[in-house]
Formats: structure tokens, C-alpha cells, sequence
């Protein structure tokens, strides 16, 4: 005889593992738990079993009356009868008495397999005659009390598969072939109507309806598991429950049976609910409706259907609520336009999020960012208000693309579509003239002259880099430059600045953007002012302490290169005070640097005079010209226009400027008797003896409207030039490193480096010539198309 201790003690020859002993009828499934619970055995309680007289019949009779019956009774009452320990332990120990014996083995596995058939059957017999809801409901009970049985008949039979089972193909291991019988009794006697049915049901929740999640979530699981070759159960916990729950890897019958079935019904589904709501809704309360379904489809992946899904689902769906409808949708007249013109924010971004599941949708929104974009900015700058007034002009086109970026980022997260959309609807507009290059230059000049003033350090970058991310949209930066270099110049020159940090973060920008080469002209100005300051320090600490003949002055040493200013071509007379000065510094200078020569920049000069001859005395603030000619009346009290163009060697037209910004009323120095807006040769000008002004520093300005027709004049006709040069040095830059170069090639590779500016291929082709012409280049003797360098 065999005798079996309780819980804490095993003595027999039978193998019951300690586990399972310890651990045996701990089954939860939802409210089935509690009637599953088995009472442990209280220490010390014997039952004998007499093994070595029990016959396999016996013995099978053992085991269904201490637990198969008992279980039966409680898959169809909910009570559970003698329910301990002691009666799993009676069976197991008969499994483990027969187990190891071929023929008691085999009728163990039959016993095993006719109480599974039979319960298939029953369960079978249930479903017959119902359809829909009431059919997937009962098969979802019928399938999880099937995993009950299932999983509690491996329990007493598992000895079989450690050796019966596993020593022959013949018979599959208990789990697998309990869920083959299923198959073959149940499954494939209704899988069409529960199919169906499932779908169905679906369907409704869909359309809003109440349904039973949990029926559903055990079906799905019943369509994952069958057909699988390996199945476990295991016990899994779900918050602060146990449940069971089939453990496979295989979902070929769930892809066949079910998700087809559920992927073509899906489309047709939504098919008909977009011909609905395209008829009912607006274009932004279908896009709210598609994002709720979309949102919902997911939702059923996270509660029963099957991970696997997930994919196809959302493959579905998106084809037939976007794909197929988002081409309708931004043009409808509540659509993608009708967002854009009325700033619907919210609307374009839930249109893009949508979009964005299928990116080849988002060119349908680009195609028409793009000419709204346009729209915008042409009428900014065809606007001729905005023409007229440069400042104003620049402040509205940085405002658009303030707001175009701030909806970029807002509505599509900076997509990269939307900001190339963005880039070509201004480049398109902003780069047909060279109008917004040399305006936004006169904008930039204006703010780091008198815009910044009261700005702290935040502000003052932010102008910084929105005038620079303007820049960058431009074609022709090299015209922007032209102009920067200039305005630049005087600014330094002339001490207008407001601030030098701003001066150097925006030439750091420009450095970002175009590179160091671009900008090195612009660095070199920075650094002749700082070598200059040190030169005005050591010259003022001469004997003369910077004002030989009395005469304080400063000088800028300019590299020649760097600067737009050049030294004037005519041989200009200065003044002898100027002279003393001149001399004082050119001394000076030579001891510190042998071997360089001076030019003098007089047009770029300013000059305080004081003015004895009034009733007061007065400070004149005037240019180095207009200082040359009223040194002339310390001689003679009437002087011609011609007598003092020929004694300062002014040329005329300069001259002239200069001498009629001393006659008008406002500043009225010199009185002629001429017409008071024109001067001849022969014109006679005396000072006027009647000047009167309430400051006693009066600065001199210049008439300007000429300067600003020469300068454009000049700004324009030398870019041209300039680019000349450049797809000069780009094209022998290349070919000396490629050497042999077909045509099409070469203008690629030109139009990468010339990054100031885009040049026309036909410009590429006359500066090719050129090149042929000088003897840089020759073409091929055979093919025509293709050039080789020439060392």
C-alpha cells in the first residue's frame, strides 16, 4: 500500500511533484474561482490506496469518480463536490500506478480523449439552431468551460506526457490533442455562423451599440489558439485575479477564418459611411468623425482582437476614410483653402495628423499651401505703398513668414513637405526681382542704426535671426551683400551703430548661412576699425598729441579690398590745415609700416569748422568737400561755382551737391544769385551774413536723392561683373579637379557652388566660351559636349 501525508509530506513511490501537491486546485476564472478552490489536506490525514490490486479499469473508475464527474458536475452546476486535495491526488497517483505500462497507457489517453469528445459534443449540441449574438455568447462560454476541463484533465493525466506522449508521433501531447478534438467537433461545425456572427456584432458596436467585449476578447482567443501544434494553458494573473489562458504561436486560422473575412467587411462598412457623411458633413466634422473611428478601431485592438491585426486593420481603414477621400476633402469648400485663407488652426492640424498616416496624401495640403502662400506674398510686394517704403515693405513680408512658420510648426511639427512648401511659396514671389535683396539690406541698416535703440538682448536676437531667415530664401544674395557692405561701411565709418554685439551676431548669422569666404570682406571691416582704434591711441600719444597745426583729427586705416569706399580718382586740393594733418599722420604711419602708401578717401570724410563771422559763433558739422569750399571764403568773399570746382579739384557734379546743400533754407551757409535749385560756372556765392540758427552745432546735411540713384545705379551694374568672376572660378575650380567634363555635368556642379546667387545656364555657357577663348578650356575633339582642362 502507498500512503499520501497531506500538503507538507509525500512518502510513496508514486512521482507527485512537491508543487503540485502544495499547490493543487488553485484555478481562477473570473467568478468561477471560488468554486474551484479545493481545502487542503490537514496535516497528518491518511488516505490508503490499495495501487498494487487496482486493475487500469479500476483505476480509470477511480479517477472518474473522485474528479472527472466532480468536474463535469461543476463546468454545468457551479458547485463543486468534494472538493480537497486528496481526490486529485487519488487520480493522479492512478495515472502515475498505469502510466508506465504501453497497453494502460494507451487506455489512459482514450479515457482522456472520450471525456473531451463527449464534453465537444455536448457543447456542440447546445449551439445547434442559434445564430448572432446568442451563438458567439454561448460559444464563449462553452469555450472557456472547455479550457477548464482541458486544463484540469492535463492535471491528472500529465504523466502521459512525460513519457507516453512524448516517445511517439502517433499520439499528440494532451493539450494539443484536446484542442484538435475541439476543432474537429465544434469549430469546424460553426465557424461560418460565428464568423458571421462576430462581425456582426462588431458592426454594432461600431454604429454604437452596447455589446459583450469579454464574449468577443474569448472567441478571438479561441480563433488565435485553434489549429496551433503546440498549445499550453497557463495560469495568468489579470490585476488581482488568476485566469487560464491558452499559450500558442500560430495564426494561420485566425488570418484564414476570421481577419479576411473582417478586413473586406470593414472596407465595404466604411465604404458606405463615407458616401454618407461626404453627403451630410463639412469637411472638418468628417475629419473629426475619421479620427474618432480611427481612435475606436485602435481601442479593439487594445480590448479583444488580436495584436496581429493591428496592421490590416489600420490598413483598412485608412484607405477607405483617407486615402480614398482626401483628395475630395481639401477640395471641398470648407476644405484645406477654405483653413488656410480663415487661419482654422486646429482644423489644418487634425487634417494633417490624419494625412500623416498616409504621407502621400500631404502633397493634396502642400498643393495648396504653396499657391496660398504666393497669393499672400505678391500682394505685400506689388502693393506700391510698400514699394515706396522699403522699412514697411520688409516688416510686412517678416511678418508673413513669421506667422507661415508658426503655423508650420504648430499645425504639421515641421514636417519637412510643409516647410519646403512654405520656402517655395516665398522664394517664388520674393525672387523674381532683386527688389527684396536690396530692401531688406536698407532694413537691416535702418534697425542696427536706430531700430535696436531700447531693445534688450532677446529682442535684439530675435531681429537678427528673422532678417537672416529671410535672407536665406533669397537668390541673390550677393546683392543683399553688395548693399550690407555699404550701409556697413558707413555705419562704422561714421559711428552709427547702436550696438557692435548686434553688428557681430548678425555678420555670425550671415557666417552660418553663407559660409566664411562670403563673409570675409565683411570681418575684414570689423577688424581694420579695432587696428585703427590702436593706431588713433599711439598717434594721439605723439608730441603733438594728435593735432599738428592745432587741428584735432582721426584717421581709419582701410584695407583696399575690403572696403566699398575707393580713393578718389581726382588729385582733390586739400586745405593747408588739412594738409598739416595729413602729413603728421603719413609720418606717423611710415614709422610703424615701411613700404605702404596712403590713398585718401576724402567723400568719406567729416569735419567740424568754426564759424567766426556771425553774430555767434557756430560748429559746422559737414562732409571734407563742403569744408574745402568755405575754407575759400577765409580769401575772397565771392567766389564762382567754376572758380571753386577748379581750386579744390571737386569734380563738377560732386561739387555741385555739395555747394547747393549750403544754399537751401534750412541750412542757408552760402546765398548766390542764381536760381535757388540750380548752380552754373557762373554762379556767385558769398556767405550769407544774415545766418541765423538756434544751436550753436549745426550739422550740414547733404541732398541725398542723387546719392541714393548713383548708389543703386552702381549696386546693379556691378553684381553683374562680380558674377562673372565667380562662375569664372567655379568653372575652373571644378574642371581643374575633374579634368574631363561632359556639359550637363558641369553646370550641376556650377550651380552647387555658386551659393550667392543662381546663375542661368546661358551665363554659364558665354563665361564657358570665355574660358575656351583664354585658352582654360578646350572641348573634345570627338564629342562637342565635353570640355577638358588645360594646365
Amino acid at each position: 500500500s502507498t500512503y499520501i501525508f497531506g500538503p507538507s509530506r509525500v512518502q510513496a513511490s508514486c512521482e507527485v511533484p512537491a508543487a503540485l501537491v502544495s499547490g493543487i486546485g488553485l484555478v481562477v476564472i473570473q467568478v468561477i474561482c471560488a468554486a474551484m478552490t479545493t481545502r487542503p489536506v490537514a496535516r497528518g490525514e491518511a488516505i490508503e490506496l490499495n495501487l498494487d490490486d487496482m486493475t487500469v479499469d479500476q483505476g480509470l473508475k477511480l479517477i472518474e469518480d473522485e474528479r472527472v464527474r466532480p468536474l463535469l458536475t461543476y463546468l454545468s452546476s457551479g458547485v463543486f463536490e468534494n472538493k480537497t486535495n486528496l481526490t486529485f491526488m487519488k487520480a493522479y497517483s492512478v495515472v502515475v500506478q498505469f502510466g508506465d505500462q504501453q497497453q494502460h497507457s494507451l487506455k489512459l489517453y482514450a479515457y482522456y480523449k472520450k471525456v473531451i469528445v463527449e464534453y465537444c459534443d455536448a457543447g456542440l449540441a447546445s449551439v445547434s439552431g442559434i445564430s448572432g449574438g446568442e451563438l458567439i455568447a454561448k460559444l464563449a462560454d462553452n469555450w472557456e468551460k472547455q479550457t477548464i476541463l482541458t486544463f484540469w484533465m492535463q492535471r491528472v493525466f500529465q504523466y502521459l506526457d512525460r513519457f507516453f506522449t512524448k516517445n511517439t508521433v502517433e499520439y499528440p501531447e494532451l493539450f494539443t490533442i484536446a484542442l484538435r478534438l475541439f476543432k474537429e467537433k465544434v469549430y469546424e461545425m460553426v465557424k461560418d455562423r460565428m464568423v458571421a456572427a462576430i462581425i456582426d456584432v462588431i458592426n454594432k458596436e461600431r454604429d454604437g451599440h452596447d455589446v459583450n467585449q469579454d464574449t468577443l476578447r474569448k472567441l478571438i482567443e479561441l480563433l488565435c489558439t485553434i489549429g496551433d501544434m503546440q498549445p499550453k494553458i497557463v495560469k495568468q494573473k489579470d490585476g488581482t485575479t488568476e485566469r487560464l489562458m491558452w499559450v500558442c504561436s500560430s495564426r494561420d486560422i485566425y488570418k484564414a477564418d476570421f481577419e479576411s473575412k473582417l478586413m473586406n467587411l470593414t472596407a465595404e462598412y466604411y465604404k458606405n459611411k463615407v458616401t454618407g457623411w461626404m453627403a451630410e458633413c463639412s469637411c472638418p466634422l468628417f475629419l473629426q468623425e475619421v479620427e474618432r473611428r480611427l481612435s475606436d478601431e485602435d481601442g479593439r485592438l487594445s480590448r479583444y482582437l488580436d495584436r496581429s491585426s493591428g496592421e490590416p486593420l489600420r490598413e483598412v481603414c485608412q484607405r477607405e476614410l483617407i486615402l480614398n477621400t482626401a483628395k475630395q476633402l481639401v477640395e471641398m469648400d470648407s476644405g484645406c483653402q477654405h483653413m488656410f485663407v480663415n487661419s482654422k488652426h486646429d482644423d489644418l492640424t487634425l487634417m494633417y495628423r490624419l494625412f500623416r498616416r498616409e504621407p502621400t496624401m500631404l502633397p493634396y495640403m502642400t498643393g495648396v499651401m504653396e499657391p496660398y502662400i504666393e497669393t499672400r506674398c505678391t500682394k505685400i510686394v506689388e502693393d506700391q505703398e510698400n514699394i515706396d517704403n522699403p522699412p514697411q515693405y520688409i516688416e510686412q513680408v517678416l511678418e508673413l513668414k513669421k506667422e507661415l512658420d508658426e503655423m508650420v510648426s504648430r499645425c504639421f511639427e515641421n514636417d519637412s513637405s510643409f516647410q519646403k512648401a512654405r520656402n517655395r511659396g516665398l522664394e517664388n514671389v520674393l525672387n523674381k526681382d532683386t527688389r527684396c535683396a536690396k530692401y531688406l539690406a536698407l532694413y537691416a541698416d535702418l534697425q542696427l542704426k536706430k531700430g535696436l535703440k531700447g531693445r534688450n538682448e532677446d529682442e535684439t536676437q530675435g531681429l537678427v535671426n528673422s532678417v537672416v531667415a529671410l535672407f536665406a530664401h533669397l537668390k541673390d544674395k550677393d546683392i543683399f551683400l553688395d548693399y550690407y557692405k555699404r550701409s556697413l561701411s558707413k555705419r562704422l565709418l561714421n559711428k552709427l551703430s547702436i550696438s557692435t554685439d548686434a553688428e557681430e551676431a548678425f555678420i555670425s548669422k550671415l557666417k552660418v548661412e553663407i559660409g566664411q569666404q562670403a563673409i570675409q570682406k565683411l570681418q575684414s571691416m570689423f577688424t581694420d576699425m579695432t587696428l585703427s582704434d590702436q593706431f588713433q591711441r599711439e598717434y594721439n600719444e605723439q608730441s603733438h598729441r594728435g593735432s599738428p597745426g592745432g587741428v584735432c583729427h582721426e584717421v581709419r586705416v582701410l584695407q583696399t579690398n575690403a572696403w566699398p569706399e575707393k580713393a578718389d580718382e581726382a588729385n582733390i586740393v586739400p586745405c593747408e590745415e588739412m594738409v598739416q594733418c595729413i602729413k603728421g599722420f603719413e609720418t606717423f604711419y611710415e614709422s610703424k609700416h615701411s613700404g605702404r602708401k596712403l590713398r585718401w578717401i576724402y567723400n568719406m570724410g567729416q569735419v567740424e569748422v568754426a564759424a567766426l563771422c556771425f553774430e555767434r559763433k557756430y560748429i559746422f558739422v559737414m562732409s571734407a568737400y563742403q569744408c574745402l569750399a568755405l575754407m575759400l571764403f577765409n580769401k575772397r568773399k565771392s567766389i564762382t561755382f567754376k572758380e571753386i570746382a577748379e581750386a579744390t579739384k571737386v569734380p563738377a557734379e560732386e561739387c555741385r551737391r555739395h555747394l547747393l546743400s549750403m544754399t537751401v533754407s534750412k541750412h542757408r551757409l552760402l546765398k548766390h544769385n542764381g536760381d535757388d535749385k540750380k548752380i552754373e560756372d557762373d554762379t556767385q556765392l558769398e556767405v550769407n551774413d544774415a545766418f541765423v540758427n538756434e544751436r550753436v552745432k549745426v550739422t550740414i546735411s547733404l541732398i541725398k536723392e542723387k546719392e541714393k540713384a548713383t548708389e543703386a545705379a552702381v549696386a546693379v551694374a556691378e553684381a553683374p561683373v562680380e558674377r562673372k568672376h565667380v562662375v569664372d572660378a567655379a568653372i575652373v575650380r571644378v574642371m581643374k579637379a575633374r579634368k574631363k567634363l561632359d556639359h550637363n555635368s558641369l553646370l550641376e556642379e556650377v550651380f552647387r557652388q555658386c551659393t550667392l546667387f543662381k546663375p542661368q545656364p546661358s551665363q554659364i555657357k558665354v563665361q564657358i566660351e570665355h574660358l575656351i577663348d583664354r585658352e582654360f578650356l578646350k572641348r573634345d575633339a570627338e564629342k562637342r559636349n565635353i570640355y577638358i582642362y588645360l594646365p
